[in-house]
């Protein structure tokens, strides 16, 4: 069976502007970050987000490039498809919308996905098309690919159909609900409403806040998050006590909830200028605290209510890797699964998976699922564009000399962009379309941030490490989160010195395991890194700058290779640099 698996809303965003809302509001919307995933007779063949070839980020049009991306890879047609899986299905709720009736005929109902893909040319497809509930297609997407035979289930996010976290027990390919709780009761909303009052874009700068928490004191605003926010160990649920008429005028950024916040917090929040400033941290760290508390209670109320030991957390809160970090560590937790693409472009994955009938275990789970690119493709993008971009370059091969040079530029602390195979599922770069440093290397954190990034200098670094380096640097649980950077770690005090560019201001660090079964030429880098400098650990960061999607294409990667301080380009066995250098 092939099932084709899609996210996003078409309409949404185009309706929420004609209200004009103020650039920091044009994501309060439902349906962003639209994504493709195909599923071939419960094999995952290929999955990726719209943004990454239409280089909008967070879009949530019709996913059509990503869509053509999946076709081609697994070399099927249109009219191959056995069925057109989507992570909403509004329909079966439509009288709760009944005062909004204009505004779900035109963003909600599923005949806008119909329509939409109708008129991008696809055939039949109303008999084909299978709306999936949102939070059990974002349940689907952690459980099914987690190898884990029973577990327990958490999806939050900040609003599904009509709920905002649910939990399920998950046994032999289904997916019992225990628990469920309505969207004024949002833990996602909660944490998307205090970034908007922090002076940050809603529903996009969440990891933001997470890492402002870092230099913060939560104290100063502990009291403000206990009165609103709460865990009821009698329902298993979390209850957030707005004052009546908070969650009104969204489009307008919730200026009631924001106005309740400055009152309690006894501040309005600075226009963002990049630095941090004591009010706003303290805030984002009493935020961040409540959020990890509510959670870690959640989950160990109902593993321990269920009998379960194992772990699958989805669903846009749980790419707060703070949170999952204590989730991980929770007693009686043995093993844990989060879903790398945990927001709504998972979901595309989840509903294809869910419809195509699949079991845990069954669901062979790589995160590289995009688009890769032959050497000969690459040369000749060299060959057409490196003198029009000022770009020198020789083609070396996969041999142990590229390796050899890539850590041999690492170890002298030049900054270098490594572009190889599929492209990441998810926001995170996980060594296939990485910017890449010395964790040592002088004013690390200032240098990328400020010249190549183009971002805000609070921001934190992830490291990659080795595997048989993790234990030695990092506090962490062998578990899977690691692997794909949504946990974080305390580093050992000891070496902190060493990788200081990775150390956030709390002393914990992002981590990602690279383990050769799963990236070998990544691991192989990071082998040769470790012969020069003692230490198998590397500064990993997205192959992007402030406001771009992570890079997906070579043309993009030269584009921007060209318009940063990177020193060198490492892509497919080429090794690319500016003429004004030397090679």
């Amino acid at each position: 069976m092939m099932v084709l698996g899609i996210s996003g809303l078409p309409n949404a965003q185009r309706y929420l502007a004609r209200s004009g809302p103020d650039p920091l509001d044009e994501r309060i919307c439902q349906g962003l970050d639209s994504a493709a995933a195909l599923v071939v007779d419960g094999v995952v063949v290929a999955a990726a987000a719209e943004e990454r070839f239409s280089g909008v980020k967070g879009t949530g049009a019709l996913p059509v490039n990503a869509i053509d991306y999946v076709l081609r890879e697994a070399g099927v047609s249109r009219d191959d498809v056995d069925a057109i899986a989507h992570g909403f299905d509004y329909d079966g709720f439509r009288r709760v919308f009944a005062r909004q009736q204009d505004y779900f005929a035109e963003v909600l109902s599923g005949r806008t996905v119909i329509d939409a893909l109708t008129e991008a040319g696809w055939r039949d497809v109303e008999r084909r098309f299978r709306p999936v509930t949102h939070h059990v297609a974002h349940a689907a997407s952690a459980y099914l690919p987690s190898g884990f035979g029973s577990a327990l289930c958490v999806v939050s996010d900040g609003m599904g159909e009509t709920e905002a976290l649910s939990v399920y027990r998950a046994r032999d390919g289904r997916l019992d609900k225990v628990h469920s709780q309505p969207i004024s009761d949002s833990l996602g909303l909660l944490y998307s409403i205090c970034t908007r009052f922090l002076g940050f874009q809603f529903n996009s700068d969440e990891y933001k806040v997470m890492g402002l928490a870092a230099y913060g004191d939560p104290a100063r605003n502990r009291s403000v998050f206990d009165k609103l926010v709460s865990f009821d160990p009698e329902s298993g649920g979390v209850r957030v006590n707005w004052p009546r008429g908070s969650l009104a005028d969204a489009e307008l950024g919730y200026p009631h909830a924001r106005a309740f916040l400055a009152e309690g917090a006894g501040f309005t929040p600075r226009v963002p200028d990049g630095q941090v400033h004591p009010e706003e941290a303290d805030f984002a760290a009493a935020l961040q605290a409540k959020l990890t508390g509510v959670l870690a209670d959640l989950v160990a109320h109902w593993m321990e209510k269920t009998g379960e030991r194992d772990l699958c957390l989805a669903g846009g809160t749980f790419l707060n890797c703070k949170s999952n970090q204590i989730l991980c560590d929770l007693p009686g937790v043995d093993r844990v699964f989060v879903q790398p693409a945990a927001g709504d472009d998972g979901s595309a994955l989840g509903a294809a998976l869910h419809v195509a009938g699949s079991y845990a275990g069954s669901v062979p789970f790589n995160p590289y699922t995009g688009p890769s690119y032959a050497a000969d493709e690459v040369g000749a993008e060299l060959e057409r564009r490196a003198d029009e971009l000022g770009l020198a370059w020789r083609q070396v091969g996969l041999t142990e000399e590229y390796f050899a040079l890539a850590a041999e530029d690492i170890a002298a602390d030049r900054v270098i962009a490594w572009f190889h195979d599929r492209m990441e599922w998810g926001p995170r770069a996980l060594g296939n379309r990485s910017i890449l440093a010395l964790p040592k290397g002088d004013r690390i954190k200032e240098r990328i941030n400020g010249l190549i990034k183009f971002r805000e200098p609070f921001r934190p670094f992830a490291p990659a490490v080795f595997d048989a380096d993790c234990a030695t640097l990092f506090e962490t649980p062998a578990k899977d989160p690691v692997r794909y950077m949504l946990c974080t770690a305390r580093v050992r005090e000891e070496h902190r010195e060493s990788v200081a560019g990775i150390v956030h201001a709390d002393g914990t660090a992002r981590i990602q395991l690279v383990r050769r079964d799963l990236n070998e030429k990544f691991w192989t880098l990071l082998s040769e890194v470790k012969q020069r400098t003692g230490v198998g650990c590397v500064v990993n960061t997205s192959f992007n700058v402030k406001g771009q999607p992570l890079i997906m294409a070579p043309g993009t990667a030269l584009d921007t290779f060209t318009a940063t301080s990177l020193s060198r380009l490492y892509i497919e066995g080429f090794v690319v640099w500016k003429k004004s250098q030397s090679s």
